[in-house]
């Protein structure tokens, strides 16, 4: 046999190998578990059917798209989601909308059939809210016609105000968090899991409501006090310009019961303790908050389709760090709840 016949028989083995062994590498890597899923949950103080929420609170939507990535013993979600709360006040600012982005990276690692352990890091950003008109007591400041005093000032920093509007704030938190997941064999409980987290919350606002509480308006009187001490007890009021950390000690507790062919019911409840660090509190806030979701679970092959309802026992204390701060912490010792739906398809 020549040399060329017997070097392209070899170069064709080898061919035939490497081959082979990409094709079962690019085999290896497509092979990955995981899921696809959408949601969204909705709230309205119109509906009769769920428990009495704060009165203000008018409507409520939160959408959520999210993939988790598994392959082997490592795991790789995202997620990303958009909260809106409009509210209703009797006085000014009488309607409150707030929106906020969040964005989710989550590593899971698997440490056998039965659990892992996972670190996650979120970043939630509110828009700008924009207040044209704000009720101190019996007073009302800014551009809406019930207005007694309109107030605009030449200085820099007050210049995106445009001279029509009062007030303008922003918000921000990021979130890292730990967690451990154990899944168990047992009569009401299907899966648990602990987690550990510390939020940091910042917000800001921008308002030339700041300079009467000083100088010859401040001494003005109006209703029984000066202009400068009504001003000075709702800046109070306002969210804190210093940043403030939220600690978290969650525990989550699920159970799925199958009732017939592709149709189960499942429940799932979360307790978390909150401490707080350098918010200094207006009048109250809780320690502690309860959520509970309960529902339907529709499945075929890959899919689910998942119908439920949450409650919480303290408002969304402890679960939506951007919607609270001074203006809104006497809302959260109430009830809340929402309707919700998931469509999910898992690979």
């Amino acid at each position: 046999m020549s040399f060329h016949k017997l070097l392209t028989i070899v170069i064709a083995i080898i061919s035939i190998n490497i081959n082979a062994n990409v094709n079962e590498g690019i085999k290896s890597i497509l092979s990955i578990d995981g899921y696809i899923q959408t949601s969204k949950s909705i709230t309205d103080n119109d509906w009769g059917f769920i428990p009495d929420i704060v009165s203000s609170f008018d409507y409520s939507e939160t959408s959520i798209n999210e993939v988790l990535f598994i392959k082997n013993n490592l795991g790789l979600k995202y997620k990303q989601s958009n909260f809106t709360l409009d509210l209703v006040r009797p006085i000014h600012p009488k309607s409150v909308n707030l929106t906020a982005d969040s964005k989710l990276i989550e590593t899971i690692l698997i440490l056998n059939n039965s659990s892992s352990i996972s670190i996650s890091y979120k970043e939630q950003i509110a828009d700008t809210q924009s207040i044209n008109c704000y009720t101190f007591s019996s007073l009302t400041i800014g551009f809406c016609d019930e207005a007694q005093i309109k107030i605009t000032n030449s200085k820099d920093k007050y210049k995106q105000l445009n001279g029509n509007m009062l007030m303008l704030l922003d918000g921000k938190n990021e979130e890292l968090k730990f967690s451990y997941t154990k899944a168990v064999d047992l009569l009401l409980l299907d899966e648990y899991f602990i987690y550990f987290a510390v939020s940091e919350n910042k917000f800001d606002w921008l308002s030339p409501i700041e300079e009467l509480t000083t100088g010859f308006i401040s001494n003005l009187r109006y209703g029984g006090s000066t202009i400068g001490e009504l001003v000075t007890n709702e800046i109070k009021r306002l969210p804190q310009r210093d940043t403030w950390l939220f600690y978290k000690l969650g525990f989550n507790l699920s159970k799925r019961i199958p009732i017939f062919n592709h149709f189960d019911i499942f429940y799932e409840a979360d307790l978390v303790l909150v401490e707080s660090s350098d918010y200094r509190t207006y009048q109250n806030i809780n320690n502690h908050n309860i959520k509970i979701n309960t529902g339907v679970n529709i499945h075929n092959n890959n899919f689910e389709l998942l119908i439920f309802g949450t409650l919480y026992k303290n408002n969304l204390f402890g679960y939506e760090d951007i919607s609270f701060n001074q203006r809104s912490e006497h809302h959260f010792s109430s009830n809340y709840g929402s309707l919700n739906m998931t469509l999910k398809y898992n690979f």
